[in-house]
């Protein structure tokens, strides 16, 4: 294999999986906004997605433009752009991407806010428009959703919603998906492969199951509960948690608190301090109960399973 082609199959497919991953976590950020006020939320759902989709369109135009008569340095100098408008405007030369007035839009929302808003907080200037990528957000948000969104009044700040987080999922899908074929097809063309992306990574439910929103997590977690609750379940795991480590006391009128951490990482924290009471209250020997809850969720656990059960 050519020095070449090991950069443009390995090195290339690397990045696509980086790729996947920061547009993973840009989605996941805004499924977990619960109102659209956050100047942090809209920073790092604005901040993930524009670098996954410039490095996607950076893998395609690697895959479609370099060949053995390419001027190598002039190439990678040309690379060094931020301008998401202007990589997407070379990779249409050779291929035919259509891309609807929202998806450029959009496309333009990320660019302004890579290259304006991205260190805008660290100028004077910024003191007469502090939360210029929030502002931005919402407006493109307001206008293609065709709602009004409130992010001052206390008690009728606009929620983010189900649909909401679907038109946003969909956005960003008619974006990425293309440019995905299109390095499907260059790799292809080029006897690579490097679309390949490890099944149930992050980057496989963008390129491979092509899911744009965690419904479906959602879902799962509140099925996977409810299992868990019955008298189903009977395998090693359950029968451990059941008959060897003991409750804490928690508060059950704080069930709703703890089914939302349970969902989402920050809302454990709200929690947390609550442990750390329980722990301080009921626990005498912490370390053996790490050890417990450790066995408890092991993968090779067989406790309390007959022969012919293992």
């Amino acid at each position: 294999m050519q020095p070449d082609e090991y950069w443009k199959n390995f090195n290339l497919g690397t990045e696509l999986d980086i790729a996947g991953r920061f547009l993973y976590n840009g989605l996941q950020t805004f499924h977990q906004m619960e109102t659209f006020a956050g100047e942090e939320d809209a920073f790092e759902f604005l901040y993930a997605v524009s670098v996954g989709i410039e490095r996607l369109l950076k893998i395609a135009l690697i895959l479609t433009e370099h060949d053995h008569h390419t001027d190598q340095e002039a190439f990678e100098q040309e690379l060094i752009t931020h301008s998401h408008q202007e990589l997407l405007r070379r990779l249409k030369e050779n291929h035919s991407l259509t891309l609807g007035q929202v998806h450029n839009e959009f496309i333009s929302l990320l660019s302004r806010f890579y290259n304006s808003h991205r260190y805008g907080r660290y100028s004077l200037a910024s003191a007469t428009a502090p939360a210029q990528e929030r502002d931005d957000l919402n407006i493109f948000l307001e206008k293609y959703l065709k709602i009004k969104i409130d992010t001052k009044t206390m008690f009728f700040v606009t929620p983010n919603e189900r649909r909401h987080k679907k038109f946003v999922g969909k956005v960003i899908s008619k974006i990425v998906v293309p440019i995905f074929n299109i390095i499907r097809n260059e790799a292809g063309r080029l006897n690579l492969y490097t679309y390949e992306i490890e099944y149930g990574s992050k980057a496989s439910k963008i390129f491979q199951f092509q899911s744009f929103d965690f419904e479906n997590e959602d879902i799962l977690q509140i099925e996977l509960l409810v299992y868990f609750l019955s008298d189903i379940p009977t395998g090693a795991n359950t029968k451990f948690l059941r008959e060897c480590i003991e409750a804490l006391s928690f508060d059950s009128a704080l069930e709703a608190d703890y089914i939302a951490a349970l969902r989402c990482d920050r809302k454990k924290l709200k929690v947390m301090d609550e442990l750390e009471t329980l722990y301080e209250e009921d626990v005498s020997d912490f370390g053996t109960r790490r050890d417990m809850l450790n066995v408890a969720v092991s993968d090779y656990l067989h406790y309390g399973l007959d022969e012919d059960e293992e």
